[in-house]
């Protein structure tokens, strides 16, 4: 039946189609067209049919692809979640997974006492000392989002009977403990975890796959066989610090007399050494993803009194361990030397530092910097205020709540 004319003589339009009309391939090809993340989330409850196609693994990963993952603010070790603070992009995300998350991990196996070790994909990795030696420990892979874990199965003795007198790597950790990130097109409730200890002859490493719900060993270099050219075969004390991740690889800062970058294949679980910049001695150094198969590097050095720089070097990614020598410097950076800079991780291609006030002078007090994300062209955004050093705290990245599904 015709619709009849308006007071004006112009006919009406047509009412437009229910959404529940439209199929999902057709929502799903506007839906991607929405610009933010926090449109995603927002579309995802407004209605069930939004809901359905956003929350389809399928979507997500196109999602995913378009929009890096959002920097939510950062955990404490002893439980608790610190958001990031306005005028950071992610407020309004970081604050909705502060109400929607459990951050004191209450769900998870008593007695209490689990420590945050690391987070990434929307999974946190947390261990427990039931009373050993502090070399082994309990550990456990939660989602505090949906509240779901998995206490991982003890190293086999065999295996950890290759760890033997483990350097200390702070004031109580003699182990290194961490996720390995996730391929997008692998199954989302998959996960990795690698264990590492610096021995004094070896690096001793240990995977686990929820796949096979076993440990494996990694081939334990020693330390003249990653680097033929030191003289002593016993290290006395911890070599590798800062430990990133880029195109596949881990790596970590190598502190000897020659310092160079440890570099850990995933795809080829093998090890090998990447040189450091000729004739630089940086102190503090981390490696990003630079784009366009590029590493970038930033490398911090201290002059007591007088500034903080912050180098940034690129080069061509290593091609199978062979290449990748040659480091262009892209620029510099001064800090003011009232601050006392760590590096907290890298997110998105971005560093993460926090300043602490290191001098204080009674006629003048600098700003309170808090953390600072800093990209390769030297801009920074403020992420929030100060975290207290002894909570160490770790970057958390994730999506708001309506996006993610269970990781576990």
């Amino acid at each position: 039946m015709a619709l009849p004319p308006r007071p004006d003589g112009r006919l009406p339009e047509a009412p437009a189609p229910p959404v529940d009309g439209l199929t999902d391939d057709l929502l799903a090809s506007i839906l991607i067209r929405l610009p933010t993340l926090a449109d995603f989330g927002r579309a995802a409850a407004a209605c069930p049919a939004f809901c359905r196609v956003i929350a389809d693994p399928a979507f997500l990963r196109r999602v995913r692809a378009l929009h890096p993952s959002l920097l939510l603010g950062f955990l404490t070790f002893t439980g608790g979640f610190r958001p990031a603070e306005p005028p950071y992009a992610s407020v309004p995300a970081a604050r909705a997974v502060a109400r929607a998350a459990d951050f004191s991990y209450s769900f998870l196996p008593r007695p209490s006492g689990w420590v945050v070790r690391d987070a990434r994909d929307g999974r946190v990795l947390l261990d427990r000392n039931d009373g050993g030696d502090g070399i082994f420990t309990k550990l456990a892979v939660c989602d505090p989002l949906f509240r779901r874990y998995v206490v991982l199965p003890p190293i086999p003795e065999d295996l950890a009977a290759a760890v033997q007198q483990p350097h200390l790597l702070d004031l109580e950790r003699k182990f290194e403990v961490f996720l390995v990130p996730s391929d997008q097109e692998a199954a989302q409730t998959s996960f990795r975890v690698l264990w590492m200890a610096q021995c004094p002859t070896k690096l001793v490493t240990f995977i686990f796959s929820s796949v096979s719900g076993q440990w494996h060993a990694v081939v334990s270099p020693t330390w003249k066989d990653l680097d033929p050219a030191k003289s002593r075969v016993t290290m006395t004390r911890r070599l590798l610090y800062f430990r990133s991740y880029a195109y596949g690889c881990f790596y970590w800062m190598m502190m000897s007399i020659t310092p160079n970058f440890l570099v850990l294949d995933m795809a080829r679980m093998e090890f090998s050494l990447l040189k450091y910049p000729s004739h630089f001695s940086g102190q503090a150094s981390i490696i990003v993803e630079a784009g366009e198969g590029r590493l970038g590097m930033f490398s911090f050095n201290a002059r007591f009194g007088e500034s903080f720089e912050l180098d940034i070097f690129s080069t061509v990614r290593p091609n199978q361990g062979e290449g990748a020598n040659e480091w262009k410097t892209l620029r510099g950076a001064i800090l003011p030397y009232q601050y006392r800079y760590r590096i907290l991780g890298v997110v998105n291609t971005r560093l993460l530092i926090q300043g602490d006030l290191e001098f204080v002078d009674e006629d003048f007090l600098p700003p309170n910097v808090g953390v600072l994300s800093i990209a390769l062209n030297t801009d920074y955004e403020r992420v929030c205020g100060m975290i207290d050093e002894a909570l160490h705290p770790l970057p958390l990245i994730g999506y708001p709540p309506s996006l993610p599904s269970p990781s576990i």
